[in-house]
């Protein structure tokens, strides 16, 4: 019953007003230019939309973006790397947000939708802070509120300008982001971006990607301060008592801290994580 109601709406949505958008991963998506109703499912995604003053469009999101704002609670529709179709079509959005992290199934996954006449946009991940502009100008775009997403991105700028370390003594990093197993950051990352821009050298620049290191390998480079995201905090205590780290300068000195989990999204809310290390590289302090 649900795809028969939106097959009939492709007719009527055809007829209204409509933009062509070339979302990341090369599709070509038509969106129309009034949306009302979106359904967001990554947070990074959801942050700036809220961000632009548009938490209102939200009809539902993924479960990790309830937490976001108040406004979203109940309304969380994934947890997994695949998009929920039935629940999808239950809320009858004019538009998906969503990224190459809920195709389980690559471009397939999209079939259904394509079918029913549902668009869905997908969002290519900032590896940078610099790219998190482009998010916020691509979001601004496909939902026709460019003055929100200039005004956005004039702040963001700004702030991220004033929080720039120009610290040319960069202090050796480790972020732990799992423990069981050992999980971090290499180069080319978001995460390795906000650390180099907070005045940090992360450990393992020199290694593409996301990777998992050996303990033995930590210990060799020697981090002199290690972080990780609030939401796994209680890994601090498991990093202190490591017996075979207690000679790594950062378990030494006790210059293990967590920040704010904002640093899990390359959104405009790393800002606040980005502060704290930067503090922390400067102070010891946040």
């Amino acid at each position: 019953m649900l795809r028969k109601i939106f097959i009939l709406n492709i007719a009527i949505f055809t007829i209204g007003y409509s933009k062509l958008f070339t979302d990341g991963v090369g599709r070509e998506v038509v969106i129309p230019e009034k949306v009302e109703r979106v359904i967001s499912t990554v947070p990074s995604n959801t942050e700036i939309i809220i961000d632009m003053g548009l938490v209102n469009i939200l009809a539902g999101v993924d479960v990790y973006s309830e937490k976001i704002s108040k406004e979203l609670e109940g309304k969380g529709i994934l947890n997994t790397d695949r998009l929920n179709e039935e629940k999808i079509m239950e809320l009858m959005p004019d538009l998906v947000i969503t990224s190459q992290h809920n195709l389980s199934k690559g471009k397939e996954s999209l079939k259904v939708f394509d079918e029913v006449g549902i668009p869905i946009y997908v969002m290519k991940t900032p590896n940078s802070l610099e790219e998190v502009k482009n998010s916020i100008d691509e979001i601004g775009n496909i939902l026709n509120e460019k003055e929100k997403s200039d005004n956005l991105k004039e702040s963001y700028v700004k702030e991220l300008e004033k929080l720039i370390s120009q610290n040319k003594i960069q202090k050796r990093v480790y972020f732990e982001i799992l423990n069981d197993p050992i999980y971090t950051t290499g180069g080319k990352t978001f995460l390795n971006d906000v650390i180099e821009n907070a005045g940090g050298k992360n450990i393992f620049e020199d290694k593409d990607g996301w990777i998992s290191p050996t303990l033995e390998s930590i210990i060799e480079r020697n981090p002199e301060f290690i972080f990780v995201g609030e939401d796994r905090k209680e890994i601090v205590e498991d990093i202190k008592n490591r017996p075979e780290w207690q000679e790594i300068d950062a378990v030494k000195n006790r210059k293990i801290y967590f920040v704010d989990e904002g640093i899990n999204r390359p959104s405009t809310r790393v800002l606040k994580s980005l502060k704290q290390i930067k503090e922390v590289l400067l102070n010891d302090k946040f």
